[in-house]
């Protein structure tokens, strides 16, 4: 049993007080019998005291246990029955009383009324927490059906069968079985969630976005990160949807042409124009060709079609949306490299004029101390 109200009752200091009402009414009226019970008895005030003190926290422990009980899911018959007992004696104690202020059966159910209405009061609050601690383990209890004054009055047999059998249904079907209780949510690491993340996102954008926060790596690289997340793509389709697939150079007749070199002889190697300084790009990375053929033909501001040409010359052909993405890359290192050696010289300047101020600090200005 429990003296505390449900969460959602509508006056809770109106429940408060009434409760408080109750129990004081209930503990005084035991304490009180039990006081002149002892003294009648000849036992000493004190003790006689104590003996009504100790009886109102025995009551009040018992139904404390009865209320832990049904919270921890077990059984609560043990403080029950302990507070009945208690209850019972406080019944009998004060009936004794009663009889020995001779106001007979009135004065009987006077002084134990209190004890009575306390007992019921906390009985059926100690239901409703339990109720609350049923549903909440997930249990569902039987619910007597609604038949009515009438339906039991006109068919009290069938309407006993009914219920009779909705409770053999109801014990037999372990609607009442608290379900076991939930096991701990798995954590998951940060790999675990992106992988889950990635998994449920187009693979053309999980491809755009890992080629957008590692630029420098290549296709080859970008295909094995994404296979950790469980994305399966092939450098050709990192290829595609980047939009830097090698295609094949198309020669059309208004595009002006080249040059054209003296044929060489026959049985000698053919090899494609190129200017006497042009530098060779044969054997580098395609990267690396466009750097190197972009700084000769005047810096990293080239036209992306005059490189194109002069590296299909050489027979390396290249996509200019490759190129142009190349040379953008080129150009945020050589930015960062820039900051880089401007912040270095003005930390080193910085040092030079902190160098110098303390030197004269220490010397003066004319070099004598």
């Amino acid at each position: 049993m429990t003296t505390t109200p449900p969460d959602d009752t509508a006056d809770p200091i109106g429940w408060t007080a009434a409760m408080n009402l109750v129990r004081t009414a209930a503990a005084l009226m035991a304490a009180w019998s039990l006081y002149v019970v002892a003294r009648h008895y000849d036992v000493p005030m004190l003790l006689a005291i104590a003996a009504g003190l100790v009886y109102d926290g025995v009551a009040y422990v018992c139904l404390k246990l009865a209320t832990d009980a049904v919270r921890d899911d077990r059984s609560a018959a043990a403080p029950v029955l302990a507070t009945l007992g208690m209850v019972a004696t406080s019944i009998y104690l004060n009936v004794v009383h009663a009889r020995f202020t001779g106001g007979g059966r009135p004065a009987e159910v006077l002084y134990a009324s209190p004890a009575v209405a306390f007992l019921i009061v906390s009985a059926l609050s100690w239901a409703a927490e339990r109720a609350a601690c049923r549903t909440a383990r997930g249990e569902t209890p039987m619910r007597m059906p609604a038949y009515g004054f009438l339906g039991w009055t006109l068919a009290g047999g069938k309407a006993y069968r009914a219920l009779k059998n909705q409770a053999v249904s109801h014990v037999t079907s372990g609607a009442s079985v608290p379900h076991p209780p939930a096991s701990a949510v798995e954590r998951k690491d940060h790999r675990a969630l992106l992988r889950e993340k990635f998994s449920k996102m187009d693979p053309a954008d999980a491809v755009e976005i890992a080629a957008a926060s590692h630029p420098d790596m290549s296709h080859a690289e970008i295909a094995e990160m994404l296979a950790v997340y469980g994305i399966t793509v092939s450098t050709l389709d990192v290829a595609l949807i980047l939009g830097e697939a090698a295609v094949p150079t198309i020669t059309l007749n208004r595009v002006p042409q080249p040059p054209v070199a003296p044929a060489p002889a026959i049985g000698a190697q053919m090899r494609p124009n190129t200017a006497p300084n042009a530098p060779q790009v044969k054997g580098m990375t395609k990267a690396d060709a466009i750097t190197t053929m972009a700084t000769h033909l005047g810096g990293l501001d080239t036209p992306a079609k005059a490189i194109a040409t002069a590296l299909a010359q050489q027979g390396r052909p290249a996509d200019t949306a490759y190129i142009r993405h190349r040379l953008s890359l080129e150009k945020k290192k050589a930015a960062k490299a820039a900051a880089e050696a401007k912040k270095k010289a003005a930390e080193a300047t910085a040092q030079t004029e902190q160098q110098r101020a303390e030197y004269e600090r220490r010397h003066g200005n004319g070099g004598y101390a």
